[in-house]
């Protein structure tokens, strides 16, 4: 009988927000063909927010808001729009050899999001679940999760967030109007939670750590070995992640979401210019939630005729038509449907 290998755990404890990136990038860029499954676990000892590996932040982030707030804007290797990461949060972080992931990355969100619902339901959430690439509870994401592929190795990145300040994180954001953000908010605050909101009183890094060990240890049948990261081993990996990430920043990068912002994988909303003027929209799940052109005469007739409908333009150009001039009915149909069209894809 084949004895289970054990997972082998890595503490990196509380690092910069700098270090913290280059250091799961780099582990993941040294992995060797025979590695194990490791799990590299740590806090970022700063609040910064995070742009996804392809991420353009220039477009997505008020750069000059983050700056004068303090906060560090950083890229990972991971997928995604913009996060917030709080200091202290707990962060783990899964490696392994690409070559032994049958289903590729199928395969490290599965293991690493079964992962993170065990810690939430050992801590007392039993109605956390997956959608997708997040992590949802009572209807709202908690958690969200990305992976990527640095040579032979893979890597699957979630953090379990503690306080989600929405403000902060609001000012951080391109807004096109102070009405974007004002939209933006409360769908932040409806989309969003987090660990002390949903659990009260809130549990403290120990907890996360233990449940996490407790989970990894039902996962494979074997308790974790815990491997020491020694100060050489520690810089040999940031300096690697650093060059990484570096080659990144040279790369093409673009909007997470054109003209918007994804809330969730339901929620998106976008402002954009129309020969109507400011056009916004809230989209939720596929139907239109909220909508305002600037132009009164159009948004009047937006009001009685489009909230509830599908954001295609068939459907929106049939509705408009009763009610605007057909070029009209075109152009904003056509608008909303291509913003739509870029969030449709999973």
């Amino acid at each position: 009988m084949i004895s289970p290998v054990a997972p082998v755990w890595v503490d990196a404890g509380r690092v910069s927000a700098q270090s913290m990136h280059a250091l799961y990038t780099g582990m993941a860029a040294c992995t060797r063909d025979d590695d194990p499954v490791r799990v590299l676990w740590m806090q970022s000892s700063q609040d910064h927010v995070s742009v996804g590996a392809s991420q353009d932040p220039g477009a997505d982030l008020d750069l000059a808001g983050c700056a004068k707030q303090g906060i560090p804007v950083l890229r990972r290797p991971l997928g995604g729009g913009a996060v917030w990461v709080e200091a202290d949060q707990p962060c783990f972080f899964l490696v392994m050899p690409r070559h032994s992931l049958a289903r590729g990355h199928r395969h490290l969100f599965s293991m690493g999001m079964g992962l993170a619902v065990a810690v939430l339901r050992q801590l007392g959430l039993d109605e956390a679940e997956t959608r997708s690439q997040d992590i949802w509870v009572r209807g709202r994401k908690i958690m969200g999760t990305g992976a990527a592929t640095l040579e032979k190795g893979c890597v699957f990145g979630a953090s379990f967030l503690l306080r989600f300040p929405a403000e902060r994180f609001l000012a951080c954001i391109f807004a096109p109007s102070d009405g974007y953000r004002e939209w933006v908010l409360p769908a932040l605050r409806e989309g969003v939670t987090d660990c002390a909101r949903e659990m009260i009183p809130a549990p403290d890094n120990d907890a996360f750590r233990s449940a996490l060990f407790a989970a990894l240890r039902q996962r494979f049948g074997v308790p974790p070995k815990t491997l020491e990261l020694t100060e050489t081993l520690r810089e040999a990996w940031i300096t690697r992640g650093r060059e990484e990430l570096e080659d990144l920043e040279q790369g093409d990068t673009r909007p997470a979401v054109p003209s918007g912002i994804r809330i969730n994988r339901v929620n998106h909303v976008f402002e954009t210019s129309s020969r109507c003027g400011r056009l916004r929209l809230h989209v939720a799940g596929t139907a239109i939630r909220r909508i305002w052109c600037e132009e009164p005469r159009i948004n009047e007739v937006l009001q009685e005729r489009v909230i509830g409908l599908a954001p295609e333009r068939l459907v929106l150009r049939a509705s408009l038509s009763q009610g605007l001039e057909l070029s009209l009915a075109d152009e904003i149909s056509c608008r909303v449907d291509a913003l739509y069209r870029g969030i449709r894809t999973p």
